[in-house]
């Protein structure tokens, strides 16, 4: 029998010349971390003649979204970097870094990678949640055993 608990998952958002933050205030449900590629890695073509063609694609880019509490650190600490990259003069990429260490699954980012908006504001009589989304420009990911 296998077993998994989110206990055993990090997520790590560093940028250049500051310390690393460990993401934390995690929302409530099953899918609060989402790991994708943006584009399909092969691509086919199928000819007049009905034969096959398939194409490698070079975008190995990808989005990391999560969600995390309205109470969340982590909010106030993606939102200074998002500021960073909107207002500084030179581009500031930062690195992300997925781990599930029960399992050993991973996904990072060795290149640069952006926040791609602002979360929504939503606030109500119940606690709600702040999604993030941060592009990738080259995911890799590896699946433990």
């Amino acid at each position: 029998m296998r077993r998994y608990s989110f206990q055993n998952t990090t997520l790590i958002v560093s940028r250049e010349g500051s310390a690393d933050h460990l993401v934390v205030g995690w929302a409530d449900g099953d899918d609060v971390i989402q790991i994708k590629r943006r584009a399909p890695s092969m691509i086919d073509t199928i000819g007049a003649s009905g034969e096959m063609m398939v194409s490698c694609s070079a975008d190995c880019s990808g989005e990391i979204t999560f969600r995390l509490q309205q109470t969340s650190p982590s909010n106030a600490h993606l939102l200074g970097l998002l500021h960073k990259q909107e207002n500084e003069k030179t581009f500031s990429p930062i690195r992300i870094t997925f781990t599930d260490a029960y399992r050993q699954d991973s996904a990072s980012c060795a290149q640069a990678c952006y926040i791609k908006k602002m979360p929504d504001l939503i606030r109500g009589v119940k606690a709600n949640s702040m999604e993030w989304t941060i592009v990738v420009e080259n995911l890799q990911i590896l699946l433990g055993s």
